[in-house]
């Protein structure tokens, strides 16, 4: 029987639906060549630990040795909310500097700097999930110094006081997820801002360092100009500081409420993404 004669035979398989896991393929690749270098490894993993066991001491000394010398009157819940994101004495703003700056200057720059981004996307990977994978990264480490920790003490605490600690703050879980999720999302977008609009992962350290350390120098100075805490609203730590005040039910000293300090993380947010959209975009059109 001639080939043109034969019937045609309906595709009896099945569709293979769409992977939306493509993100952890860059995530895990991108851990593992930070996990290989040996000055990655030093400068992410051994101050965050020291912070951490500095902490755990703290709070195992505080219930055995009254009477001590400790730089607080009272493990609560302003104890946590500083732990997570301190500026003084015990600054945590430059363990999340260096934790970011190691891990994820160069997560763009270099993809820009070898052409490996119109590499990434000409595979049936999204600008989405491109980013997802780069965030996830920055998300990682930080987390693991953060929230983590963070619950971890807060356990160390509640089984050394026996249960009373936990009746009364209940709820500090709940604000520690919920202001983890916060800080580490605006600062790991943040830095795939800087890094996304740079080959070099040199200038966007420098970019990152400028708006981290720079803006809360110039609150400083404009607070003793103007003599007004409303100008904290520029400074990405006072940001930070007053809606940690503010989902921690503690006091604050600066005059502005939190949910203008959350409106205005949550603008950065928008424009971070926006950016980043733009940045990666313009790649996927040109290849």
């Amino acid at each position: 029987m001639p080939i043109h004669t034969q019937d045609y035979r309906h595709w009896e398989g099945t569709l293979k639906p769409r992977n939306h896991t493509q993100w952890w393929v860059i995530a895990k690749a991108e851990l593992k060549l930070l996990a290989q270098r040996k000055i990655v490894r030093l400068i992410v993993a051994i101050p965050p630990v020291i912070y951490v066991l500095v902490h755990a001491i703290l709070i195992y000394m505080f219930n055995y040795l009254e009477g001590g010398p400790f730089p607080f009157d009272a493990i609560d819940s302003g104890f946590f909310q500083k732990f997570l994101f301190r500026i003084s004495p015990f600054p945590s703003v430059f363990l999340v500097a260096l934790v970011v700056i190691f891990g994820g200057a160069g997560l763009i720059a270099n993809d820009l700097k070898h052409n490996a981004l119109s590499l990434y996307l000409s595979k049936p990977i999204s600008w989405v999930d491109y980013l997802i994978g780069k965030f996830i990264v920055i998300g990682t480490l930080l987390l693991s110094m953060t929230l983590i920790p963070g619950l971890l003490l807060f356990l160390e605490h509640v089984l050394l006081t026996d249960t009373p600690f936990l009746k009364e703050n209940y709820w500090l879980p709940l604000s520690m997820i919920a202001y983890s999720i916060v800080v580490v999302t605006v600062t790991s977008l943040l830095m795939l801002v800087f890094s996304s609009l740079t080959k070099n992962s040199r200038y966007a350290t420098i970019g990152f360092c400028g708006v981290w350390f720079g803006l809360p120098v110039l609150h400083l100075i404009l607070k003793e100009v103007f003599s007004s805490s409303t100008v904290a609203l520029i400074s990405i730590w006072a940001n930070y500081d007053r809606l940690g005040t503010g989902l921690f039910g503690m006091d604050s000293s600066y005059n502005i409420p939190w949910s203008w300090a959350l409106l205005l993380l949550a603008a950065l947010t928008a424009a971070c993404i926006l950016v980043l959209r733009h940045r990666i975009r313009a790649v996927e059109i040109v290849k």
